[in-house]
């Protein structure tokens, strides 16, 4: 990967840390209403403990650890989307690179030792643009197992809650 690269990742994923951090009252006040019936600063302080695992004395991280979770989740979103981004940014150009390889190779009068370059030029970029897409795939599947395993997380956390409740 390169340099820049590696800094736009990088920079997109401080970016959602830090916008994450930011909605994580907002995020920590809806889990708070909706799923704890409360309102106000308790929704907000209740909705973020519930998020990161329980209160302290229970055991769990509490507001900071909830604010913690959405703002490593979002700094993982940010940099995901921005490997997506520049990757399809790359297969752009390489698609254009490619048509000009393929237009001057129709349009001139070139030797068959010539042409035997173009052409394995072409394969040599053919077969990275197939492990990239191997690689980008892969990414996307551990992304996608992330997600299940912190939705069923949170599914079991917001389980936890109601029966708490009840009880």
């Amino acid at each position: 990967m390169k340099a820049w690269k590696v800094v736009a990742c990088l920079g997109a994923g401080a970016l959602c840390v830090v916008t994450g951090g930011l909605a994580a009252p907002a995020i920590g006040a809806v889990v708070g209403s909706s799923v704890l019936g409360l309102s106000g600063a308790a929704a907000t302080s209740a909705g973020l403990a519930a998020i990161g695992g329980g209160s302290l004395a229970a055991g769990g991280l509490g507001m900071a650890g909830g604010t913690a979770i959405i703002s490593a989740v979002a700094g993982g979103v940010g940099a995901v989307t921005t490997v997506v981004a520049t990757n399809v940014a790359e297969g752009a150009k390489a698609k254009k690179q490619n048509e000009e390889l393929r237009s001057e190779l129709r349009n001139s009068n070139i030797d068959n030792a010539t042409k035997q370059k173009v052409i394995m030029q072409l394969n040599e970029k053919v077969e990275k643009l197939r492990r990239a897409l191997a690689d980008e795939k892969a990414r996307a599947d551990k992304s996608d197992d992330r997600i299940g395993l912190i939705e069923e997380q949170l599914a079991d956390m917001l389980e936890k809650l109601k029966t708490a409740q009840t009880a």
